[in-house]
């Protein structure tokens, strides 16, 4: 019994189907991304929903929600396929062409990402890329819209649509070499605008501290944060690829507490993402995982 349970075998083409229509909205719209009928993306819905022994899917008319097994099933069919297409890619001519709209985090490392670009381009002369850098939340709300192929960005607490694979990185605290704070003064922050995953981290842990603290400085992109740490205005979060010449890491014994991991995703649409967009979303999460070592 059990092994007949390990056995069994989720076909690709059910799960693209069923990520598709999540991504899409509706089966109209997955129907035609996938050059499929609207029967047949039901037909393996069901399928799927057989094979997988639950609901996944509730409709009314052409409305339609996922149950609990349906969100569940979404991370788990993101990264399966991403698999899928990156052994697909590994395979195939290694000449890629097309047009990818990207998206950066100001957030983030935004240089850092920017490098990993520029040598995915310098591959693969034929790709046109087009760069847009917004906050992480700006950036999947882009997506959503279509304005954007793909999009790196902080992930935030509960579930995210299209987040295909994330990548655990440790902030920390980040001041001037020479930053010196008397042990009794408000600590100094520097922050991103709320909501902000580094800020919440930053107040989380004071508070649990029991350290006071104040912001001196809020800027949307993480430059601004960079040359102010720089200056010796305060303190702020970054992480190992942001951490610049002239910054040192903040110690715990001098009232620096440690910060909750961050997680920084890949999010893209999996039924209209070109092989080209899939190239490019293997490098960048590679440059990633690589930089976040480095520490």
């Amino acid at each position: 019994m059990a092994y007949e349970a390990m056995a069994k075998n989720i076909p690709t083409d059910l799960l693209r189907s069923f990520v598709t229509v999540v991504d899409l909205g509706n089966f109209t719209r997955a129907a035609e991304a996938l050059g499929r009928t609207q029967p047949a993306i039901s037909l393996q819905i069901r399928r799927l929903e057989e094979l997988l022994q639950t609901k996944l899917i509730l409709t009314a008319g052409r409305q339609f929600a996922l149950t609990d097994a349906g969100v569940a099933l979404g991370p788990y069919a993101r990264q399966l396929l991403r698999l899928n297409d990156d052994i697909v890619a590994h395979f195939a001519d290694a000449s890629l062409s097309g047009w990818i709209r990207v998206g950066v985090p100001t957030d983030f490392s935004h240089s850092f990402l920017l490098e990993a670009i520029a040598g995915f381009a310098a591959q693969h002369p034929d790709v046109k890329i087009e760069i847009e850098s917004l906050l992480s939340r700006d950036l999947r709300g882009a997506l959503a819209n279509d304005l954007l192929d793909m999009a790196v960005a902080i992930v935030p607490e509960g579930d995210v649509p299209y987040l295909v694979e994330t990548t655990l990185v440790e902030p920390f605290w980040a001041i001037k070499e020479t930053f010196h704070l008397p042990p009794k003064k408000p600590l100094p922050i520097l922050r991103h605008p709320d909501p902000c995953e580094y800020a919440t981290r930053m107040r989380a842990a004071l508070r649990l501290a029991g350290r006071s603290w104040r912001t001196v400085l809020v800027s949307r992109d993480i430059a601004g944060l960079q040359t102010a740490v720089r200056a010796g205005l305060g303190a702020t979060a970054l992480t190992p690829a942001t951490l610049l010449p002239g910054m040192r890491i903040g110690r715990a014994d001098e009232g620096f507490p440690p910060l909750a991991p961050l997680r920084i995703g890949l999010f893209y649409k999996h039924a209209v993402l070109s092989d080209a967009g899939h190239g490019l979303a293997q490098h960048v999460l590679e440059h990633i995982q690589q930089g976040e070592r480095k520490m």
